[in-house]
């Protein structure tokens, strides 16, 4: 049978690390191909290599039964193959149609570039996405979805045919990963292929053709969708039988009102108002209360004011009015360090420009922000051996998957730098937990594992702000979830009251 893309055992080290291990993959023309499997699996890097950005130990690729070889991203784009990665490569600085032509620029003979001609190019591909831009506006300012969308904009400029998609509905809503698909389908309908790397089971019953699983950097199975089901790629997946856990912490409750009073809340925000880069107000008149041992997760539209509501939590951005209290302390002129040591951690939805420093070693991920812990340093030096230890207590605890504590945070999988941040702001005690989209690129295993955590740490009196894109996580996992709609709490659900239609319709202002 002929294949559009075939990779014929496909081997990749990094030092003693194998990532991938003699993996065959077969995809046909015009199908959608989900390529699942566990944090670590070598799902990524396997996708990287088709895209040039690394190139195979061992084995060889083939795209319409010739085989090719790419050193670099720029030839797999010559060839037409292109990615989008979890982490989007938006210069938001630069405006939207800038960052579209960057490095496939309309330009005449003497290099003058062609705006006009670009312009119209740029709305005619865009129809087919339906994503309506404002051209010259900085792409910052974009939503998350508008991002997305740009980003396979930019393939289909480079007359990509083979689209490639790692977690593309990590950061998106409900409602958008519906759009998205809706997209991609489309795109499918026109000829496209398109590669999808996922953890998330439904989307690739609902929507894939054929499904790849890796476990260990090893292919355990290849086969149609419509063959398979969500129980069997879980045994895929996972490598055995799966059964609901019997020693899930048991869910705080915050429902008995006489305990909640009998002390101030852990966190309580007042007549808030934060300024937003688009102007005017991401935030404004917000006022929340979070009880100590409550895990409250806040629900909304992204571009309803999360961003400013935690870079204001955070010390990142000044709000312009309103207080902040921890344990009924001001901390709205606190520095980010200052609240650190307070005991008020923070997890942010884009790791790589907030969470770690990528070209820095696992060790020393591990300990950012806790330098100056007693039991780190001693007059002002670090003791290597208690780094260290740290470090491995934290690797341990969340099972990441390292090649070694020195292997820089490149070396591992995103899902693998995603636990390495929940472990670090999760260890010792903290008092105030905020954290944004804290699963982004977990798979099952990883995702539960860190609500137990934040659960098990407010048992021990931790009060926690989930701020969530994934209506259904927050609906498992939280014990009150409240809706931001244009900078304001429209509304504040208690458990017994959660239900999809009712936090939907808040969430879109009805």
């Amino acid at each position: 049978m002929d294949y559009l893309v075939e990779m014929r055992g496909i081997t990749k080290r990094f030092g003693a690390l194998v990532a991938n291990e003699r993996v065959d993959l077969h995809v046909r023309a015009g199908t959608l191909h989900a390529i699942v499997g566990e944090n670590g699996a070598g799902k990524t890097t396997l996708m990287r290599i088709l895209y040039g950005y690394y190139q195979p130990d061992e084995g060889a690729i083939y795209l319409k039964g010739r085989r090719v070889r790419f050193t670099s991203p720029a030839d797999a784009i010559a060839h037409g193959v292109g990615m989008v990665s979890q982490h989007y490569s938006i210069i938001p600085e630069l405006s939207v149609l800038d960052n579209l032509m960057l490095g496939a620029e309309v330009a005449g003979a003497m290099g003058v570039l062609h705006r006009r001609a670009a312009r119209q190019r740029a709305e005619s591909l865009a129809r087919s996405l339906e994503f309506e831009a404002d051209w010259n506006r900085p792409a910052a300012e974009l939503s998350v979805a508008a991002r997305q969308k740009l980003e396979i904009l930019k393939l289909l400029w480079r007359n990509a045919e083979i689209l490639i998609l790692d977690e593309p509905t990590a950061m998106l809503s409900p409602a958008d990963v519906q759009t998205l698909f809706e997209v991609l389908l489309r795109l499918k309908a026109e000829g496209r292929t398109i590669l999808l790397v996922t953890h998330k089971l439904q989307e690739v019953l609902d929507y894939a053709d054929m499904v790849t699983v890796l476990r260990g950097g090893r292919k355990v199975a290849e086969a149609p969708v419509s063959e398979t089901d969500a129980s069997m790629l879980t045994r895929w997946i996972i490598g055995e039988e799966t059964q609901e856990p019997s020693n899930k912490p048991d869910r705080v409750s915050i429902a008995e009102p006489q305990r909640a009073a009998s002390k101030p809340p852990r966190l309580a925000i007042e007549s808030l108002y934060v300024r937003s880069d688009r102007g005017g107000w991401g935030v404004q008149e917000l006022g929340l209360q979070i009880a100590p041992g409550e895990i409250f997760g806040l629900a909304g539209v992204d571009g309803n004011g999360q961003q400013e509501l935690v870079e204001a939590l955070t010390g990142l951005r000044p709000a312009a009015q309103g207080h902040m209290r921890l344990d009924g302390v001001p901390f709205e002129k606190w520095s980010p360090a200052k609240r650190l040591h307070a005991g008020i951690r923070f997890l942010f939805d884009d790791r790589f420009r907030r969470g770690m420093i990528a070209t820095w070693s696992v060790m020393e991920n591990a300990i950012l922000g806790a330098q100056r812990e007693r039991e780190l340093q001693r007059w002002g030096w670090l003791r290597p051996n208690a780094v260290r230890q740290r470090a491995m207590q934290l690797v341990e605890r969340f099972q990441v998957k390292v090649p070694s504590l020195r292997a820089p945070m490149t070396a591992l999988s995103g899902g693998n730098q995603q636990r390495l941040m929940v472990a670090r702001a999760l260890h010792g005690q903290p008092r105030l937990l905020v954290a944004y989209a804290p699963t982004r690129g977990l798979d099952i295993r990883g995702t539960e594992a860190t609500y137990s955590a934040i659960r098990e740490a407010c048992q021990q009196g931790m009060a926690a702000l989930v701020i969530s894109l994934d209506l259904d996580e927050l609906m498992e996992h939280c014990d009150r979830i409240g809706v931001l709609y244009r900078g304001r709490i429209a509304k504040v659900f208690e458990r017994d009251e959660f239900s999809r239609e009712a936090i939907g319709a808040a969430m879109v202002g009805v």
